[in-house]
């Protein structure tokens, strides 16, 4: 009997998985889950089989596990079965369900079963559930008739209190793809948060800056809004998105730290047995405060080796080097455009151009340098070109000597260097001479002699009257000493701008401060969130940088407040600055939820912080 139930049972499940026809190609993958980890003895536990890549055509209803301390109260599984389409394409999972009660206290175990999937055989890991006294549990809670509230027949109306999640129900990883790396190296970040299916998050921010001292730090693209992945982790399901993707060269050797990534957020918990109709219009008071950090990663940067070639200058990554000119045949006085590009990835912010030698008869100028960045896919990768103006100056056929580019290749750990030859350049044409000059016997040219006076009515017109009498020439005596004190004063100025680093970031701090808030105004005009509040930060921060004499870049709040404090800042000004700051980084990383009137609001604050740090923080 029980044979032909589940031979019907297999038979109607394969039935409705094949009512869809849009199924696309995937591997298949099978993983298992508990509901909690821990449970009282007289709560039950649910026990979850996930087929995910499988169109359910070739898919057989698997057996109920034995378990070890726990027993079994339904021996045929619950069902689902779900699709999710992403960018275009569909992806179904299965999913298999049953219910076990605890024996006794201790740990419990579900041992491993088989779902067959076709010709193959998938099997499950055995997980363990810890048994623990009911009185070790939070008391259940109130079961509420559905429809009592409805007619206000419930006894209490009393809200149940928000419950928050704990560590296992949400929390962020840090995942770089090396703990050891060379200096210079990059080493991708990523942070995921993962929390429990069910727990509904909002207005989720950063809390504090994210620092990597010691580190060349380049944010890589992540998406707005995220579609979160279902993973196990530890037997239990969770959802899990991608919060921050960053790439980190170290500068320098030895081990160093990247800071934690710090996010403030809203959570709800599922709504359990609490009367449904009545949390459906109390979801504000569902929410409760959580405040997560990453753990701190920790890398240590080795030294690079000693035996670099005499053309390396730092280059560490995989690259590739072409040069290229856009001429060989020119005249006298014509350019040539040299170009050479580097493409690869690693840091190509700070890389530099191979040197080279060009012939004596050529001019050569600074280059112009411009790059290409890819942050959109799980590494910085991209090009770097410097482009050379030279000019001839006599004909003939020249050569350049070939350009060497050298780097430290990470994926063989040697050095490797490239060597391009350039074509040998012909000039044509004839080179400009000076003007000939007739001299005469003296040395004296010919034309520097003014004709004889004839008479003294010439003399008189030439000479009206004495050198003593004209006012002018009195004001000539003087001019060199004018020019003499306007030079010290303006030596004096630079010199004061050069050595008094403080006294010239002072000066510098409100030219910097408007042009920063005059980006901004054009920012929010053309709709550009994120660089909008990317622009106030930099106009706040870079003053008060200035006016202090501090490096702001890397500067934490915690520091940042304490450095205001000690030069007289007083806490309601400084309060609003972390609020203007954390507005600025909502902005910058959740964009969506911002509207036009928090942006103006946050520009008339920042205009107006500026000058009251002025104030607080005159000598």
């Amino acid at each position: 009997m029980r044979e032909t139930f589940y031979r019907f049972f297999g038979v109607l499940l394969v039935g409705i998985l094949t009512s869809s026809s849009l199924v696309v190609a995937q591997t298949t993958n099978v993983d298992e889950s508990v509901s909690a980890k821990s449970i009282g003895t007289e709560e039950t536990v649910t026990y979850t089989i996930n087929v995910s890549g499988s169109d359910g055509t070739d898919l057989e209803v698997p057996t109920a596990p034995v378990a070890e301390g726990l027993t079994l109260i339904q021996s045929l599984p619950s069902t689902q079965r779900s699709v999710s389409i992403v960018n275009g394409q569909m992806s179904q999972s299965f999913s298999f369900s049953w219910i076990y009660r605890p024996t006794r206290e201790g740990n419990a175990t579900i041992a491993a079963t088989s779902v067959k999937v076709g010709n193959k055989e998938f099997h499950t890991a055995p997980l363990t559930v810890t048994v623990v006294p009911q009185a070790q549990r939070p008391p259940p809670r109130r079961q509420v008739d559905p429809f009592s509230s409805l007619f206000g027949n419930t006894v209490d109306q009393t809200p149940e209190p928000p419950q928050a999640p704990n560590d296992t129900d949400i929390f962020i990883r840090a995942i770089p793809t090396a703990r050891s790396a060379y200096q210079g190296e990059q080493v991708i970040i990523e942070y995921q948060l993962f929390f429990r299916e069910g727990i509904q998050l909002r207005q989720s921010r950063l809390t504090d800056s994210w620092d990597a001292e010691g580190f060349w730090r380049e944010e890589l693209d992540v998406e707005t809004r995220p579609i979160p992945r279902i993973v196990v982790e530890n037997g239990l399901r969770y959802n899990s998105i991608v919060l921050k993707r960053a790439a980190v060269f170290p500068t320098r050797a030895g081990k160093m730290s990247v800071d934690p990534l710090k996010i403030e957020s809203e959570a709800m918990l599922p709504f359990g047995n609490r009367d449904p109709f009545q949390s459906m219009f109390s979801l504000r008071n569902r929410f409760s405060q959580v405040q997560l950090a990453s753990p701190r990663v920790s890398i240590d940067a080795r030294p690079l080796p000693a035996d670099a070639p005499p053309s390396f200058n730092g280059a560490v990554g995989k690259y590739a080097m072409t040069v290229t000119t856009d001429r060989t045949n020119i005249k006298v006085g014509e350019s040539i455009q040299l170009s050479i590009t580097i493409a690869g990835r690693g840091n190509l912010a700070t890389l530099s151009s191979p040197t080279f030698v060009v012939p004596n008869s050529f001019d050569l100028y600074d280059p112009e340098v411009s790059s290409i960045i890819d942050r959109s896919g799980r590494e910085i990768v991209g090009s770097k070109t410097f482009r050379y103006v030279l000019i001839p100056r006599s004909n003939g056929s020249f050569e350049i000597p070939p350009i060497e580019f050298s780097h430290f290749d990470t994926d063989s750990n040697t050095y490797k260097t490239s060597k391009t030859d350039i074509t040998p350049i012909t000039v044509s044409g004839t080179a400009t001479t000076p003007d000939v000059v007739v001299a005469t016997t003296n040395g004296m040219p010919v034309d520097d002699f003014a004709p004889l006076f004839t008479s003294s009515s010439e003399w008189k017109k030439a000479n009206p009257g004495s050198l003593h009498d004209a006012y002018w020439v009195y004001l000539l005596l003087f001019f060199p000493s004018v020019i003499l004190v306007m030079t010290v004063v303006v030596k004096r100025r630079r010199d004061k701008f050069t050595q008094n680093v403080s006294w010239a970031r002072g000066r510098r701090a409100h030219p910097l401060s408007k042009k920063h808030l005059k980006q901004a105004t054009s920012l929010l005009a053309s709709g550009n969130v994120s660089g909008y509040y990317e622009e106030l930060e930099r106009a706040v921060l870079g003053f008060i940088g200035n006016r202090l004499d501090v490096a702001e870049r890397g500067l934490t709040r915690e520091k940042l407040d304490g450095m205001l404090a000690a030069n007289g800042v007083d806490l309601e000004l400084r309060n609003r600055l972390r609020k203007l700051l954390d507005a600025c980084d909502m902005g910058r990383f959740a964009p969506s939820s911002v509207t036009p009137e928090n942006m103006e609001s946050a520009l008339d604050e920042a205009s107006s912080i500026i000058p009251d740090v002025d104030e607080q923080t005159a000598p």
